[in-house]
Order: structure tokens, then sequence, then C-alpha cells
């Protein structure tokens, strides 16, 4: 998602004023005032609030699939490194997160989730379903390539994973 302008500047203040007080304590006017413009003029760039908090799930989304590694491409990486270091290894590429929105960005997310359904769906999709299909494909290549062993429950090690990262 690229952003710019007078978008943008809502968009930082909206990402600012929201993870520090949440989505439901900041009014449209403290966004405006924050990203020095006028109430009336967020509304040629967004909906509404809600509109505002959406893009900023998509953000999140987007960051967070930008910095996932294919896992196809960890093929030579699976046949010559311990599972461990595999994980390791996207653990980090994670961790290099150069976007401040990003912690941010997850900071609302997390905040939300208890009154706010959008959100919630949020955290559910894409921070712990989707995350775990992704862990468990990889676990099945590694499987498929006798690095792990056949009696472990791929599912459960998944969810293990996703919940370390989280």
């Amino acid at each position: 998602m690229i952003l710019s302008g007078t978008k943008e500047k809502i968009f930082d203040a909206a990402i600012d004023l929201f993870s520090e007080r949440g989505f439901n304590g900041v009014p449209v006017r403290d966004i405006a005032k924050a990203a020095g413009i006028k109430e009336s003029s967020i509304y040629g760039h967004f909906i509404n609030k809600e509109d505002i908090l959406n893009h900023i799930l998509d953000y999140h989304h987007e960051g967070m699939l930008n910095k996932r590694v294919d896992i196809y491409s960890l093929e030579s990486e699976i046949n010559y490194m311990v599972p461990r270091d595999v994980v390791k290894l996207i653990f980090f590429n994670y961790g290099k997160q150069n976007d401040p929105r990003i912690d941010k960005t997850a900071r609302i997310i997390f905040m939300e989730q208890y009154i706010n359904a959008k959100a919630r769906e949020f955290v559910q999709k894409y921070m712990l379903e989707e995350p775990v299909e992704y862990y468990q494909s990889l676990l099945e290549l590694m499987r498929s390539k006798g690095k792990i062993k056949d009696d472990i429950e791929l599912e459960i090690a998944a969810r293990e994973l996703n919940y370390g990262f989280l």
C-alpha cells in the first residue's frame, strides 16, 4: 500500500493516535489536528474513521506478507540446515522489519481485538490461522525431505511455532 501527501499524513496521525488511545478514544478532529488539516479534509481521502482502520489492517497484513519468506525459496536451506535453523531464519527475517508503522499497527490490532469485530476477525484469520497454514506447509516440506519425523503432529507444531512468534 503506497500512501503519499495528505492521505499519508492522515494515516500516520491515525496510527499514532490509535496506538496510544485506541480507536474509540480518538475523534476524527484529533486525527485532523495531528495531520495539520481541517477535519472535513479527511473525508476527501477516507470515507470515515472506520475506513482509516480498514486501511491500517490492510497495511499491517500486506507488511507481514511482504516479510514472509516463500517456503519453496527455502528448499536449499531445508536441505542443508537443521529445521531449528530454518525457523530461526524465518523469524530473523520478520525481525528485520524496518517499518515502525508495523509495530504500531500491531499494537492497534491487539488492543482493538477485544472491542472491535473487524480487528478480532483480523487476528483470527491473519495472525492465527494463516500463519499456522504457512508453518504447516513449511513443516510438510521439511518432512518430505526427511528433516522431521513422521510421528510429529504438524498442525500442533505449526501452532506452537506461530504462538512463539506472536
